[in-house]
């Protein structure tokens, strides 16, 4: 189901002479890593160590952690690059996934609209082009945005970046979305204002977003409501290097200073409920880092957890109309 690029990675060991590397996977694929780590070594005779920690995203290379083991690449399977600079050679292997979208999409097509834009995230932006010529083929418009804000390939979306879905949506009235999961295409929805339909080749369903779309603002309206008297407030600053906005986080901090509020800036390396417990004197927290702590785990901190425009929406410096998602 996967190509996970095993005969380039073994060919790049063996050009490069590495006696010792190491498999980064994000959780979906991790249950392939030791199977590869076998391969690896018995085609190399490399030493293979897996970084286990959780992987968010091309945004956490295990670089640093790996390079203090001896490693001498990284091969960092499952995104496309962001990081430009790492410390020890990072490989991207993308993990593209082999599927025929065409059947499943061939049962749907009543429910799209004349014009539409694909999207998708790098495991499948191999298919885009085989989607687009068999819509074009049934009489549909379609559009597919360049590369843009932190994607590598025209159609690509990332949690972190949905510019390039977005750009086309002038000339779109809906959104395909090809994949697994609801982040990427309840972000498209949020930030484009226009219906997105996923079509979910593992599943083999196509889902409306409509619902979930109109039931997730509603539930960020509410945060933001229960933050409008927040008297004092936590800024995240992320510490992983593809999600450190520290400048962003002290431009917020003077904002709510200046308006008669307290607040602090907070760092750490794994957001979650358990690290912030300690601070619950705190009424509202503002996340910086991966945009999809504030909209996936919301629902599990004791306080409002707000994106940047979010908070400016609270500070009243944003119409509360005019809702946008965080990206970088």
């Amino acid at each position: 189901m996967y190509d996970f690029e095993l005969p380039r990675v073994v060919d790049t060991i063996k050009r490069e002479g590495y006696t010792r590397v190491a498999l980064q996977f994000p959780e979906g694929l991790a249950d392939y890593a030791a199977g590869l780590a076998g391969e690896i070594e018995r085609e190399t005779g490399a030493e293979v160590i897996i970084a286990a920690d959780p992987c968010y995203g091309a945004c956490d290379p295990a670089d640093v952690a790996m390079k203090a083991l001896g490693v001498e690449c990284l091969f960092h399977f499952g995104h496309s690059p962001i990081l430009k600079k790492t410390a020890i050679p990072v490989e991207y292997v993308e993990v593209r996934m082999d599927a025929d979208p065409v059947p499943l999409l061939e049962e749907h097509l009543e429910l799209l609209c004349r014009r539409v834009g694909l999207f998708t995230t790098v495991q499948h932006v191999h298919l885009l082009d085989e989607v687009r010529t068999f819509l074009e083929g049934r009489g549909f418009e379609v559009a597919i945005g360049p590369p843009g804000g932190r994607a590598v390939h025209p159609g690509q979306v990332l949690g972190c970046s949905f510019r390039t879905a977005v750009s086309v949506a002038g000339e779109v009235d809906c959104y395909l979305y090809l994949g697994s999961g609801d982040f990427h295409p309840l972000g498209v929805a949020l930030a484009s204002r226009r219906p997105v339909f996923a079509l979910d080749i593992a599943s083999g369903e196509l889902r409306d977003m409509a619902p979930l779309a109109e039931r997730t603002l509603k539930q960020r309206y509410a945060r933001m409501a229960r933050a409008v008297d927040a008297g004092t407030f936590g800024i995240i600053v992320g510490q992983k290097r593809g999600q450190k906005r520290l400048k962003l986080a002290l431009e917020l901090k003077e904002k709510i200073e200046g308006r008669g509020r307290e607040a602090c800036l907070i760092s750490a390396d794994l957001i979650t409920p358990e690290t912030l417990m300690p601070f619950r004197r705190l009424d509202c927290l503002v996340n910086t880092a991966c945009p999809r702590i504030t909209i996936d785990d919301a629902q599990r901190y004791r306080q409002p957890l707000l994106s940047p425009q979010e908070l400016e929406m609270v500070l009243g410096e944003r119409d509360w109309e005019d809702y946008s998602m965080d990206e970088f």
